[in-house]
């Protein structure tokens, strides 16, 4: 079953006077002899979902900045290694914070349910070999 396409509606610029494109501000009947041409947007653009994850993934850096500018401390989010286990292997995702960190164990070679490891002390038993 296809999914429904998500549509966001963005804030954008309320009306806004641009050059004319026509005469290119020499003046015409296209913008009433000003050189100018007033433009009308509705208050909010929609911009589908897709569209805006795909950004997010594209710029994680960049937004992960501008969230902190804005709103204060946001966890560092990144793969720390790769564990090679009997029992699989593991893509190991670091969260970090000023409160902290906790590691997030992805199998990567067969579907498991990840394992969430909130001491450095588990994980760290973790990653130790199978075969000491």
């Amino acid at each position: 079953m296809k999914k429904p396409t998500v549509t966001v509606r963005l804030p954008a610029p309320v009306g806004t006077e641009v050059k004319c494109p026509i005469c290119e501000g020499n003046k015409c009947k296209v913008c009433e002899f000003s050189g100018k041409v007033k433009v009308k947007v509705d208050a909010k653009v929609p911009v589908q979902r897709a569209h805006i994850i795909k950004y997010i993934a594209d710029n994680m850096k960049e937004v992960a900045s501008e969230l902190t500018r804005l709103y204060g401390l946001t966890p560092q989010v990144e793969t720390s290694e790769v564990v090679v286990k009997e029992s699989g292997t593991y893509e190991v995702i670091q969260v970090s914070s000023i409160g902290g960190a906790c590691w997030i164990a992805f199998r990567v070679d067969e579907l498991e349910t990840p394992k969430y490891f909130f001491s450095y002390k588990e994980f760290n038993a973790f990653r130790r070999p199978d075969f000491e």
